[in-house]
Parts: structure tokens; sequence; C-alpha cells
């Protein structure tokens, strides 16, 4: 039973690898289910009150405000909050807060209810939903299901074929309800015809973006699916707000938008995951766009036709036409789908999606080189050389002279190492073992284990033993260490990424603390950081803080053809440090000489670390 302050249970949930969709919404439920359904439902019920008092005002502006509201939530958290309180500090005014509401919220209703104008308008809303005839609220519930589906895809596609943006996730949200506050205000700026001429403009914009986005930059990428967003969602929530009931009682319209709403997730979350193996529903959702506007036009025209709104012939005719432009538009746009992706498949050699994105085997000739590639949306996992001579020769970030590989050749002469790898890419890494190694890969997705033993084979030729741990590298380590299994490792390797970036979790203290449990004496920890728009530097330095480690910093450039690659070494091996092999590439860091930022379980934050803020 949920209770204040709200808290979550343990995401051990998700040690298996398993889809955890079901399992992240009982978290979800059994952590702020309550308080948040109640919390949702105010906004219909507020405004049907405001409406039972006679108010002239339109009570939609209320749904409005209360977007404005979302839109500047979502803002400022990121910028002002998160970086300012901790966790703890966050729920429990989060609680206190959602406690004076409830009490105010209470209080109003007290209040309202002594008066009998509230009764009788209760009555008539029943009345008059009983009325709403059943094509009506089906458009509602489509227009709101397509238009969270469009979002939800949106972000999906932003986030996989753009490269990793910390925050990017708020931008296409703050579109979302900035369209839902145009769309429900006063201003009346949703007309239909504009908006249409610019969808046209949209889709072709967002079918190309989102097969050849890769050709474009950045900001220009961003721009067009967020364009194509705006004028997706204006017409879902235009045509809303054409249908909605004018007799000033919302609350069965907000409830079917609210059904339409998590309908939408579902079909993003788990039925197009589990039915397509790529992003698909984007485009299909922006091709139904036009459906739906057409359907709206056709029962705008069938009102008109039996009298019951006001309107000349001409205008009649224009919806009929409208009507059929869109179902028109609809097969021409979804054709042209069809033939592109065609055509944009047929050089993958296998493609698979799960809860963790879309992961895809590709073959590319770079140079005069045929080489297979692990790409998860557009950030390479590693790569492998088809020409047999170099087939064992890792490529990318784990290519030989970086730092990684510098470190496990050092550690590997006169000795057999025991290496733990946080993140599994192809298995690159397992390419520098020797005779009586033991490499332990920890990851998280289970399609990335399935590709890199069926379509790479660094695994099956290493000369290690190799074993692969499936569930967060975290969870698992700190289970081994409950079980009293402290795996004694002559190095760790940290390379785990999420697109981008390293995940948060294990770049806190606590993880760092956890690392040196399962480390030997003089082991080492090495952290890949190669980021784009991160500097993950100062949050290791603080990790070699509080480990009292030394530090060396690797940097090799990867010239027109390769990556930058960028790796830390943490330890107080002296051998290992004063090596030649390293000396000569690496440098070393003086921890009262840097800066250095503490991550903790309890507190994180992107803004100390963007690289334009640094």
């Amino acid at each position: 039973m949920t209770s204040l302050p709200i808290e979550f249970v343990s995401l051990h949930v998700l040690v298996d690898g398993k889809l955890p969709t079901l399992e992240i919404v009982k978290i979800l439920s059994m952590g702020i289910g309550f308080p948040f359904l109640l919390l949702a439902s105010t906004s219909p019920l507020l405004q049907s009150w405001f409406s039972s008092e006679g108010n002239a005002r339109n009570p939609y502006l209320l749904y409005a405000m209360s977007n404005v509201g979302s839109f500047l939530a979502l803002l400022s958290y990121p910028i002002i909050v998160e970086p300012v309180l901790h966790l703890s500090t966050q729920t429990l005014i989060w609680s206190i807060s959602y406690g004076i509401f409830v009490v105010c919220l209470v209080v109003v209703c007290f209040m309202l209810f002594k008066a009998t104008s509230l009764k009788e308008s209760l009555l008539k809303e029943k009345g008059d939903n009983q009325a709403t005839s059943s094509f009506v609220i089906l458009m509602w519930f489509c227009l709101s299901a397509l238009g969270v589906v469009i979002l939800v895809s949106s972000t999906n596609a932003m986030t996989q074929n753009i490269p990793p943006m910390p925050f990017l996730w708020i931008a296409p949200l703050a579109v979302y309800l900035a369209t839902y506050v145009l769309a429900f205000s006063d201003w009346k700026l949703y007309q239909r015809k504009i908006w249409l001429v610019l969808y046209v403009l949209a889709i072709f914009l967002g079918l190309f973006i989102y097969f050849i986005g890769g050709q474009f930059d950045i900001f220009t990428q961003i721009f067009i699916y967020l364009f194509v967003l705006l004028a997706a969602t204006m017409i879902c929530h235009g045509e809303l707000s054409y249908l909605k009931p004018e007799n000033k009682n919302p609350t069965l319209f907000y409830l079917i938008l609210s059904l339409g709403g998590v309908f939408g997730s579902f079909l993003v979350s788990v039925v197009a995951q589990v039915s397509f193996t790529d992003f698909v529903e984007y485009p299909i959702a922006l091709c139904f766009v036009f459906v739906m506007l057409g359907l709206s036009a056709i029962y705008k025209s069938d009102l008109v036709s039996k009298g019951r709104v006001s309107s000349s012939s001409t205008r009649t005719v224009s919806h009929y036409w409208l009507s059929i432009s869109c179902f028109f538009a609809f097969l021409i746009f979804a054709c042209t789908f069809i033939y592109m992706n065609t055509l944009y498949q047929q050089y993958d050699v296998i493609k698979q999606r799960n809860f963790y994105g879309v992961l895809s085997v590709k073959e590319v000739i770079d140079g005069n080189v045929r080489e297979r590639r692990l790409v998860d949306g557009t950030t390479a996992h590693g790569g492998q050389s088809l020409v047999a001579a170099t087939a064992n020769t890792p490529l990318s970030y784990y290519r030989p002279s970086t730092g990684v590989e510098r470190v496990l050749t050092e550690l590997s002469k006169g000795q057999k190492l025991n290496v733990a790898i946080v993140g599994l890419g192809v298995g690159a890494l397992a390419a520098y073992a020797n005779d009586g190694d033991a490499y332990t890969f920890y990851e998280l997705n289970p399609a990335v284990v399935k590709f890199a033993d069926h379509y790479f084979s660094f695994i099956k030729d290493s000369k290690a033993t190799v074993n692969i741990t499936l569930g967060d590298a975290r969870v698992n380590l700190q289970a081994e260490a409950d079980s009293g299994q402290l795996n004694n490792f002559d190095v760790i390797v940290v390379d785990a990424f999420s697109g981008d970036q390293i995940p948060s979790h294990l770049l806190t203290q606590q993880a760092f603390l956890l690392y040196e449990k399962h480390l030997k004496n003089d082991g080492a920890i090495m952290l890949h950081i190669s980021n784009r728009h991160l500097t993950l530097l100062p949050v290791v330095m603080a990790g070699a803080d509080l480990l009292t480690k030394q530090v060396m910093f690797f940097s090799t450039s990867g010239g027109e053809i390769e990556h930058d690659a960028e790796w830390v070494l943490l330890s107080n091996n002296s051998e290992l440090l004063n090596a030649h092999t390293l000396r000569n590439v690496g440098s070393r860091l003086r921890i009262e000489n840097s800066k250095t930022i503490q991550w903790t379980d309890d507190y994180s934050s992107l803004f100390s670390i963007l690289k334009v803020l640094n």
C-alpha cells in the first residue's frame, strides 16, 4: 500500500534481463500509484466544479492551464530541482506538498457540495454524457491515443537516430504539451486548412529524416523531428478541441482522453515492441493522422447534412473533399514508406527490438575493408573486420594502442588475469586474453548477448574462459557481494553505454565502493568515458578520491576513420602506473589539482558535466 513519503521498491526484479515493462508498471503502481491517480483525476474534477458554478468562461481553459503547469515543471526539474536537491529531499518536499494539496482539495469539495447547483450539474452532466454518440467517443479515444503514439515514437526515433544528447527527451514532450495548450485555449490557433498544409510538408520531412537523418547535422534533425511532432499533434489535439462537448461538462471527455493516452502508450511500449523490429510505428502513426482528420471531416459534413450544424452547401462539399484528399494522402505516404523501408533494410544482417531499443548488425565497407558492426541507434558498440587476417583485432574504442588495450596487455605480462567487463558489446576485449585468463562480462540486454555470440567471433575465439552474466552489472555484483562471493578481479572495465553515456548508477560513490570490494589490493579499474556531450572525468576523479586511487588518463585520436577513445585508469599498482608502455601515452592526474563532482545514489546531475557549460 502506498504511503507518504513515497518510496520505490527494489529494482532487483529487473535482474533477469527479460521484458521489464510489466515489472516497471508494478513498481510505479506500488510506489506512486494511488497518489498519482488521485492527482491526475483532479483536473477534470475541478473543471467540472468550475462549470457547475455557472461560470461563463470556457472551462477548457483550465485544461490548457494544467498543461502549462506540466510544461513548466518539465523544464524546471532538470534545470532547477535536480541540480540543487537530493532525491530524498525532493521526495520529502513532494510528499508534504501533496498532503497540503489533498487537504485543500477536501476543503473545496466540502464547500462546493453544500451548494445544490453542483448536485444538479452533476446529474445534468450524467444525462448529457449519455447523449454523446458512440462515434464521437471513439474519435476522442483514437485522437488521444494517436497523439501519444506520435509523442512516444517521436521520442524513440529522436533518441535512437540522433547522436544521444542530454535532456533530448524533454523537447518532444514540451512540444506535445504546448499543442494541448494552443488547441484548447481561447486563441483559436488551430485552423484546419493551415495546419493540413503544414502537415503535408512535415510528413515529407518526417519520412526522409526517418531514413536518412544521418545526412543532416544534429540541430537540423532535432528541428525537423519537432516540426513534424508539432504539426501532427496540433491536428490531433485541434480535432479533439473541435469535437469536445459544448455543454461544459467535460468529465466523460477527459476520461476517454486518459484511456486513449494509456492505450497509445501501451501500443508503443508493448505491442510495437513485440510486433516490429524497428520504430516503424513512427511513420505509421504519421500516416494515420490523415485517416483521423478525414474521419473528423466526414463527421462534420454528416452533421451539416442532417441540419444539426448550420453551414453553406459549399462548406459541406469542402468537408467531403477534405476527407477524400486525406484518404488519398494516406495511401500515397503509406506506399512511399513501404518502398523506402524496403531499400533501407537491405544491408542489415539482422535487427531485433526489445525493451532496451533497436539493435542491429550491419555490414559496411569502411575504406577498402569490409566490416561488421553492432549498432544501437546511431551508436556503434564495436565491430569486427571480415578480412580473415585482421578478424581478431578489435576495432573502434578497443583497438590496439588505446588505454584499455595497453593496461590489459601490461597486466597480463607473467600472470593470468581475472577480468570483469561491464558491458559486452561484440566481446572485442576478449581478444586480448591469454591462455588461463578468466573474463566475466556483465550485460543487461539479452539481444547483445545473442548477437555477440552468433554474429561475431571474439568470444568464441578467445583464449580465456569467458562467462557472461545477464542482468544489470551493479545489481549482480551487489548480489554476489551479499552472498559472500568476492571475485578478486585483477581489473574491472566499466564500458556500459546507454546511448552515448555511462548509466549514472555505475558512476556513483556507492558503485565505486562496490567495485573495490571485488578488486584485488593491487587491482585496477578502467572506465571508458568517450563522450560527445558530457565531461565524465570529474565524476571519475571523485570516485578515485573516495577510493584513494591514483589516476592515469588516456586519450587516443581516431584520425579520420576511427573514433577518439578516452579511458581512465584507477589503481595503486605502482608497477603498472610506472610501466613504460603506459607512461608514454597516458597522463598522470592529481586529484588535488582536478575538478571533482560527486554522484551518489541520492544525487546526480547532468548539468554539472555538460561540455557546453564546462
